[in-house]
């Protein structure tokens, strides 16, 4: 018996969108297996399909698309030189700094979607809410 689930539509905010599909393209451009690429691919296509019948990129958004890109790059990079510390077994002085990068990195993520959705007037907006730091 094949147990094929069917497609799940849900509603998210436009800077989650923007985030995904910045992310997608990340995964295009270092993933070198090609059946994962596809994978990737396929839903980069339906994710940048949708993005295009239903925001105007111009301006500002397109400038903050790119922010949050760069964010996305910076944190996949992290990632790769945490997992190479923790393969390792250091986790010395380096470790710790990358592994602050991340939420630092990751709070001016929240931030950058945060006017994506401001400046968008997206419907859904993410919420997010930590300990100060």
């Amino acid at each position: 018996m094949e147990n094929k689930s069917k497609k799940i539509l849900s509603e998210i905010s436009i800077g989650e969108l923007f985030d995904k599909i910045s992310i997608l393209e990340i995964k295009k451009e270092k993933i070198n297996n090609q059946d994962d690429l596809k994978e990737v691919i396929k839903e980069l296509e339906i994710l940048k399909e949708i993005k295009n019948s239903s925001v105007k990129i111009e301006g500002k958004i397109s400038t903050l698309f790119e922010s949050i890109k760069s964010v996305n790059i910076a944190l996949w990079n992290v990632e790769d030189k945490l997992r190479i510390y923790e393969k390792k077994k250091d986790f010395g002085e380096n470790f710790i700094k990358l592994a602050r990068e991340v939420y630092f990195n990751n709070d001016k993520r929240s931030k950058i979607k945060a006017e994506i959705n401001r400046i968008s007037g997206s419907n859904i907006r993410e919420v997010k809410q930590y300990v100060d730091y």
